[in-house]
């Protein structure tokens, strides 16, 4: 037997979840509770949330994680720990306001000033320049004068004036011309733009926070969290002391969540160091203070201007993953834990400055286990590529084609994560996601890659907490609880069914981050659209690992790209005005991949100037094939770089490829009302199993043979999804024939409607089970049509009578909203968490009387109507009905 599937059967899979625990400051009882309820939902980690905690690092602190970690190490759990005093990571729990202000954020800022048809001299005054410019608007607003004191001074450029704001490049240096406050000069006729550029610690974001491109800045963090835990734990460290999680640490040379932060094309300060300065000045020569202006002003010929941005970009870039993300990462393996966690990926903000971390791969760096965050109404059934409408508008092409891949392709591709990505999840959704809608989300992330499981949240404060619900507890009020168990419980199969293996994808999309920072471009995520849209899966890769093939164990083979151990057959390069030269001499060398670039071809290099190095360059990619956007799923297929291949086309079904000891595939259906059935065709494979991981059930498919591929037909509705084993050899075991409810209803003689005359009772989840007065319903309706306020578990009973013992039985229901549990005769049938809501249940029945009962488990979203309107509201949502109504049939012969 596979040793994966004999690991199913015998429940003997990791943990592979590590949910958030908020820390209050609660009582010992309550916390020791909490981890309880943690551990009886099948989990054996916990990753403790800090945020709310009123002494984070100080004694109250000590004493509350001293009984997690006591806790945890009783029960065999693992403990990670959030690595600040709140969110964002980057605070260093207070350090730098009170021991190193001289650490604090650094920036580079200007100020300009026109000079338009001056005949003579002028003189500009400098030292009110080195500032910020205020207005009336700015009257009682806190400014560090005394700080901007301090300000230096960096350049003094002058710029013609062109079209709509632009410079032409002769820029003239008038630096040295500064005499004290004044600068005096004369210039050449026509409009001018003076440029002055200084550096500062006042202009930007959170003084509070440390400064990701400066080495001793980011050490504050080691010092004032790293440090503290382990002199405490290290004799856990490595043990139940897992590691160190990073909460969307990010430049943070803006505030706010604008999403906009992108270099060139937002007004803003840049972030700033002595070590920044050393290495730009190095790159850009003598006259790199110049060039300056580039930084916020385009230029007419847009030469030097894309070489600085790119400069300057790649240069912060590399600095945040060399003195944070890198810093942070060694020591923790120094100290035998790891680092994860995640940076703000939302509508491309992982290649943009602000809350943003500049390039997503350079970020996670360092980190033991790629990352991203799922949170907040990003990924929704039934809504894939529509936009979101929240506190922000959302990206949906992005969320949903492309911030899965984008992790797990960095969990694939990067030795140290030992292809491992984690995924914050579910958490700020509000009270109406339940396990339903959880289930599509975490099929929705592993069929993508994702593999490590942190929940959001487990909170201790008495119910209801407004912080961004859902809670899995909530206290003993979440009516779905039990479901939730039963949820990840799937989840840690799910998950351990895709660790340890390799993923196979034939398509390689280059990562668009550099091409964001210099000039026009297409986004990742519309040939990620295309490519899951036709079930052409792809990885997302970097340019960095093109240029240092070895470090990610990769190299060119066989007229394929290998990269730790994941085999591609083509790569796939989004339009970019500008490539870099390191990307053309890729092209060159890669004589025999197959390169397609979409939409168009460079126009040229983003760090090069002469144009005669730029044209030699560009020869490199005449070669590569030019295809249109639409065009791109079929032009792959007519090359044969597919790996599946469906008999009716159908948008909505997603698939993931593994291979451990066998081929493993995960198809999944997005769409949110059609059912996906039909053929799909393999690579191989004589002998193929599907295993429903919510029921821990494996039934044997068919595998019919056609010109050498390998085809089995699905049946998937909505919310469904399945795994397929396949085999070249017999894969063991005795299975059943896989046959899907169609077939199964279709092969029923009778279809009994039961949906009249059932019982109803009602108890809050924190009362279960001394439910209240029995109704009656006449006919099925929403519980919520006549108890609008109620949430809790609903209790349906009836008897039906049969005139003999059925030979198979399928009970089938409409609606229900949204967990249930079924008993038959006081027999426990199972549990249902999503649609379909149908259950095999002929071994139940018997001859004469049948009493058939069921549990309906709301969410708490109508439980709102019932508490005080909560201090912010995210976004309005549509409400669902509680119960089960519509048509319920037994089928049966």
């Amino acid at each position: 037997m596979d040793k994966t599937i004999k690991e199913l059967v015998n429940h003997q899979t990791e943990n592979y979840i590590l949910p958030f625990l908020w820390m209050r400051g609660e009582e010992e009882l309550v916390i020791r509770e909490e981890i309880a309820r943690i551990y009886e939902c099948g989990i054996r980690g916990i990753c403790v949330e800090a945020r709310p905690h009123p002494d984070f690092a100080g004694p109250g602190w000590w004493h509350d994680l001293d009984i997690v970690i006591e806790e945890a190490k009783q029960r065999g759990m693992r403990v990670w720990v959030l690595d600040d005093a709140h969110f964002p990571t980057g605070y260093a729990n207070g350090l730098i306001e009170k021991k190193y202000p001289n650490r604090k954020k650094t920036y580079l800022n200007y100020n300009t000033v026109d000079v338009l048809g001056a005949q003579n001299e002028v003189t500009i005054h400098i030292s009110p320049m080195l500032k910020p410019k205020t207005s009336w608007l700015d009257i009682g607003k806190r400014i560090d004068k005394e700080e901007q004191k301090n300000n230096k001074l960096m350049s003094v450029v002058a710029g013609k004036l062109v079209t709509d704001g632009m410079i032409n490049e002769e820029l003239i240096d008038l630096t040295d011309r500064v005499e004290g406050d004044f600068l005096t000069c004369t210039l050449p006729e026509g409009p001018w733009r003076v440029y002055v550029v200084y550096e500062t610690k006042t202009d930007g974001g959170n003084p509070k926070y440390i400064n990701m491109i400066d080495e001793d800045s980011v050490s504050t963090q080691l010092e004032a969290v790293y440090q503290p835990h382990f002199e405490r734990y290290k004799d856990e460290f490595g043990k139940t002391f897992a590691g160190f999680f990073s909460d969307e640490p990010a430049f943070g040379n803006v505030n706010g969540f604008d999403f906009n932060e992108s270099i060139g094309r937002k007004d803003m300060p840049l972030p700033w160091s002595e070590e920044a300065k050393a290495l730009l000045s190095e790159a850009l020569g003598d006259q790199w203070r110049v060039f300056l202006p580039y930084l916020w002003n385009s230029s007419e010929e847009m030469n030097h201007c894309v070489h600085t941005r790119y400069t300057y970009m790649d240069i912060v870039t590399r600095l945040y993953e060399k003195n944070f993300s890198n810093q942070l990462g060694k020591w923790c393996e120094t100290h035998n834990v790891e680092y994860i966690g995640h940076v703000i990926e939302d509508n491309d903000q992982h290649s943009k400055l602000g809350s943003g971390a500049g390039h997503f791969f350079r970020a996670l760096s360092g980190q033991h286990m790629s990352g991203i965050d799922v949170i907040g109404g990003q990924v929704i059934f039934g809504g894939a590529g529509l936009e979101r409408r929240g506190i922000f508008k959302g990206d949906g092409e992005f969320y949903h084609y492309t911030l899965g891949k984008l992790g797990s392709s960095y969990g694939h591709l990067d030795p140290k994560k030992k292809g491992r990505t984690m995924c914050e999840l579910f958490g700020a959704y509000g009270w109406k996601l339940g396990v339903r809608d959880m289930k599509y989300i975490l099929d929705h992330l592993v069929v993508r890659g994702i593999n490590h499981l942190v929940p959001h949240a487990f909170s201790m404060r008495e119910y209801p907490d407004f912080d961004c619900p859902p809670h899995f507890y909530a206290r003993g009020h979440n009516p779905q609880f039990k479901h939730f168990a039963h949820l990840m419980h799937y989840a840690n199969r799910l998950c351990h069914i895709f660790n340890g293996g390799r993923h196979i994808a034939p398509v390689a999309v280059l990562y668009h981050g550099e091409s964001e920072w210099t000039g026009e471009y297409l986004k990742m995520q519309k040939p990620a659209r295309a490519l899951s849209e036709n079930q052409i899966d792809f990885d997302f890769i970097s340019l960095d690992m093109l240029n240092n093939l070895e470090a990610y164990n990769g190299k060119l083979e066989n007229n394929h790209l290998i990269i730790n151990d994941e085999e591609f057959k083509c790569l796939v390069i989004p339009y970019s005005q500008y490539i870099t030269k390191e990307l053309a001499a890729f092209i060159k060398d890669a004589d025999g991949l197959q390169i397609i670039f979409v939409d168009g071809k460079p126009e040229g290099i983003s760090n090069v100037v002469d144009k005669q190095e730029v044209s030699e360059l560009l020869k490199a990619i005449k070669r590569c094939k030019v295809v249109s956007i639409s065009e791109l799923a079929s032009e792959l297929r007519a090359n044969g770089i597919y790996d599946v291949k469906l008999t009716n086309a159908f948008k909505d079904l997603t698939y993931y490829h593994y291979e451990k000891e066998n081929h493993i595939y995960m198809f999944q259906n997005e769409s949110g009302h059609e059912t996906f059935r039909g053929d799909i065709e393999l690579s191989g494979g004589e002998f193929a199993i599907v295993y429903n991981g919510l029921e821990n059930k494996f039934e044997k498919v068919t595998v019919r043979k056609e010109n050498g591929k390998s085809i089995i037909s699905l049946e998937l509705k909505p919310y469904e999804s399945c795994v397929l084993f396949v085999s070249d050899e017999t894969l063991g075991g005795e299975y059943e024939k896989y046959r899907p409810y169609s077939l199964k209803l279709n092969e029923c003689d009778e279809a009994r409607d039961i949906s009249k005359d059932w019982n109803y009772s009602l108890v809050k989840n924190i009362e279960y089970p001394n439910f209240g007065d029995v109704h009656q319903l006449k006919e099925l309706v929403p519980i919520s049509q006549e108890h609008p306020a109620f949430t809790g578990i609903i209790k349906y009973e009836k008897e039906i009578e049969l005139k003999e013992v059925p030979n198979q039985g399928i009970l089938s229901f409409e609606y229900i909203y949204e967990a249930v549990e079924l008993w038959i005769n006081d027999e426990y049938v199972g549990m249902k968490v999503c649609p379909p809501y149908v259950y095999d249940v002929a071994n139940y029945l018997r001859k004469g009387t049948n009493t058939i009962r069921v549990e309906v488990a709301t969410t708490l979203d109508r439980d709102r109507f019932n508490h005080p309107e909560p201090p912010f509201i995210v976004w309005h949502d549509p409400i669902d009905p509680t119960g089960m109504f519509g048509k319920i049939t037994l089928s049966y012969s």
